[in-house]
C-alpha cells in the first residue's frame, strides 16, 4: 500500500534535518548581528520543496534557536515575519524551475532577491516589533534598524553565493533517492 500522506517519514526527516542545518547556522554566526545562513536556507527550501515546507522549517529553526538564544514573544515574530518573506519569495518559483540560457544571470537575479529579503524581513518584524513595544515612531524605530538590515542583506548575498550550488542539489538528490 501506498503512502498517501501529505507528508511522509521520509520528507519529516528532511524537513528535521533541515530545520537542524538552519539552527546549527544560526548559532554559529549569532556572534555576527544579523548575518546567519537560515534566511537563505529557508528560500531554497521554499523553491525546492514548497511554501509549507519553508514555512515549517522556519518554525522548526526558530523555535529551536530561541530555546538557547533567548525565547520570548519575538520568537512567534521572527516565524511570522519569515513567513511573509517565504511567501513573497516563493512567487519567484517559476523563474527557479526555468532553464536559464545564462546561468550567471540567474544566480545574479536570485543573489539580489536574496538580498532584498534581508530588507523585507527587517521591515515586517519592525511593524511586530512597533505594536508589541508600544513605539510611538515607527519610521524612526524603522531606520534606527537599517545597518542591522543591510548586515542581514549582504550576509543574505554572501550566503547566497555559498549555498545555492549545493543545497538544491542535497535536497533534490535526497527526495529522488527515496521516491
Amino acid at each position: 500500500m501506498k503512502n498517501t500522506s501529505i507528508f511522509s517519514i521520509r520528507k519529516i526527516t528532511l524537513i528535521a534535518l533541515l530545520s537542524t542545518l538552519a539552527y546549527i547556522g544560526r548559532l554559529l554566526f549569532s556572534w555576527i548581528p544579523n548575518v546567519q545562513p537560515v534566511t537563505v536556507i529557508l528560500l531554497i527550501i521554499t523553491l525546492e520543496m514548497g511554501l509549507v515546507e519553508g514555512i515549517l522549517t522556519a518554525s522548526l529553526s526558530m523555535i529551536l534557536s530561541n530555546i538557547f538564544l533567548g525565547m520570548g514573544p519575538w520568537t512567534l515574530y521572527q516565524i511570522a515575519s519569515f513567513a511573509i518573506v517565504i511567501l513573497v519569495f516563493s512567487c519567484l518559483k517559476p523563474f527557479w524551475r526555468q532553464t536559464w540560457k545564462q546561468p550567471l544571470l540567474k544566480l545574479a537575479f536570485f543573489t539580489i532577491m536574496a538580498g532584498l529579503t534581508g530588507y523585507l524581513y527587517g521591515f515586517v518584524i519592525s511593524i511586530f516589533s512597533v505594536y508589541f513595544y508600544h513605539i510611538p515612531k515607527f519610521w524612526v524605530y524603522y531606520l534606527q534598524g537599517l545597518p542591522f538590515d543591510t548586515l542581514h542583506a549582504f550576509g543574505n548575498i554572501g550566503f547566497w553565493i555559498l549555498l545555492s550550488p549545493l543545497l538544491p542539489r542535497i535536497i533534490q538528490k535526497y527526495q529522488t533517492k527515496f521516491q
